[in-house]
């Protein structure tokens, strides 16, 4: 079950693909915030500032990738988990930034959720350190 109602951005421009994420997201106790464009999410990442998590499809219409949100994404919130689904199979985790996670389509849903919660976990397990020593 999801640690404290953490809040996840969704970026997934098939419909029905969002839908099904989003929901079991919610099933698992998570806050879900969904868009369907790189802009759409932009607009949620300047509005919400507890958003801990990121999961984003690569290819989305509209001129930017996942790839160009991950790397705005990144910068923003270093510290929250992160996540890349892609139909293409050109990706290498190499190629992205520290601790970010790529998933195949078709992917289970289940392995998504666990990654999140353990990103999300171990990013908890470290912010009351970080508190304890200037």
């Amino acid at each position: 079950m999801a640690a404290c109602q953490s809040t996840i951005l969704v970026v997934e421009d098939e419909p029905l693909i969002r839908f099904i994420l989003v929901d079991a997201l919610q099933d698992e106790g998570y806050r879900v915030l969904a868009a369907a464009s790189v802009l759409e999410a932009i607009g949620h990442i300047a509005r919400h500032a507890e958003i801990d998590g990121l999961v984003t499809d690569v290819d989305l219409p509209g001129g930017l990738s996942g790839l160009d949100l991950l790397q705005l994404f990144s910068k923003c919130r270093p510290d929250a988990a992160r996540i890349v689904v892609s139909g293409r199979g050109d990706l290498e985790e190499a190629a992205l930034p520290a601790a970010v996670r790529i998933f195949a389509k078709p992917y289970s849903l289940d392995d998504v959720i666990a990654e999140l919660d353990d990103q999300i976990t171990a990013k908890n397990a470290i912010m009351p350190a970080r508190h304890m020593y200037p």
